[in-house]
């Protein structure tokens, strides 16, 4: 089965971005992790969907604003891999909702127990409505899909927390604010809450993405452990290789791996596979690979060298060819040593070293 053409990150849900802007270092820290999510989703993908709720109440989209993220994923105005999604018209009307909203549960850092809305987190929402309704990213309205809820079961730390949580009748809620007012009122401890409201909002944005004809994936080692996974879902490791590559790659590198990976892209799409993702990898993580002065020099001279040998054994009277003959393997060395290219099959070696703490999972809707 075919992947989609785009993706809904699970890791930028508001509430995990929040998570891991509290528990990093510094707010730099958090960025690079999660703009390596977004860069490897742009290699898998064509394009990324973000909800309203994700953008206007993320720590990460507020902090680096459109321009900062434009700049982190190597894009540009007329190529900006984001879409924006929502259940109002419009984003701007999405804002004014949760603004006049008074039970409207805020993620974002900056307004936990702020009076009012602080004036840089306006201008950070300003910024992206301008780039919504001036074009440059795209907005699309969320219609009424027919995907389940695909709830599985939920995180109960013992089976009366799974009575508590099955009499709140969370799968039939179809509404974040509904939900987590629903959450907000079982009588269990705020970290079994918690987890609640993940399991609940995974399932949520599988449904969003399901409707939206997007694959919704988690690169969390342990994020999905109790979403429902279905026959035609995918899980495909990431190299440790390809998740430094994403995390420290400048953005020009990005722009240009982007680029010169449609065709391994495309066959990635039509048939998600740990081979392919490889080749995905391949393609992206050696298109600016450049050997230095030094090193071409040396190792043109060391060829030379070995190949001007070859010829000196083949002159008549050795016997080359003869599996007998000791200079027939030199000569085979030689050509060897000459030929095969042992910087990219390196590589291609690291690239199986999978990261223990990454993987892609795709959960797909039943598309054909």
């Amino acid at each position: 089965m075919s992947a989609a053409a785009r993706v809904l990150i699970a890791e930028l849900d508001a509430p995990a971005q929040a998570a891991l802007f509290d528990g990093a270092a510094d707010a730099r820290e958090a960025i690079t992790e999660l703009t390596g999510m977004l860069r490897i989703g742009m290699l898998v993908s064509s394009e990324i969907l973000v909800t309203d709720a994700m953008l206007l109440d993320g720590a990460y989209f507020l902090t680096l604003g459109p321009d900062g993220v434009m700049r982190e994923l190597g894009a540009t105005p007329g190529r900006y891999p984001l879409t924006i999604t929502g259940v109002h018209p419009t984003l701007r009307e999405g804002l004014d909702a949760r603004l006049a909203n008074d039970a409207f549960h805020w993620s974002l850092p900056a307004l936990r127990g702020a009076v009012g809305i602080p004036a840089e987190v306006r201008r950070g929402w300003d910024e992206w409505l301008r780039f919504v309704e001036t074009g440059i990213i795209r907005y699309e309205q969320q219609t009424g899909g027919d995907a389940p809820l695909r709830t599985g079961t939920p995180p109960a730390s013992s089976p009366e927390a799974l009575r508590v949580i099955a009499d709140a009748r969370l799968d039939e809620v179809r509404f974040r604010s509904v939900a987590w007012q629903r959450i907000e009122a079982l009588p269990l401890a705020e970290a079994d809450r918690e987890a609640v409201r993940r399991w609940w909002g995974d399932a949520y944005l599988r449904m969003i993405a399901e409707n939206a004809g997007a694959d919704w994936v988690t690169f969390g080692a342990e994020a999905d452990g109790h979403l429902a996974r279905a026959a035609h879902d995918v899980e495909l490791p990431l190299s440790t290789t390809l998740v430094a590559w994403a995390r420290e790659s400048t953005p020009a590198t990005i722009a240009v791996a982007w680029d010169a990976s449609h065709r391994q892209r495309h066959r990635l799409r039509e048939r998600p596979t740990w081979s392919r993702m490889r080749g995905l990898a391949f393609a992206a993580t050696r298109v600016t690979a450049v050997s230095s002065r030094g090193f071409v020099l040396l190792t043109s001279i060391a060829k030379l060298v070995i190949a001007l040998c070859v010829v000196a054994l083949a002159v008549p009277g050795l016997g080359l060819g003869s599996v007998d003959n000791v200079w027939t393997w030199v000569a085979f060395v030689g050509a060897i040593a000459t030929t095969v290219p042992f910087d990219s099959l390196g590589a291609l070696r690291e690239l199986l070293v999978r990261d223990p703490q990454a993987r892609f999972v795709l959960h797909r809707g039943a598309r054909s």
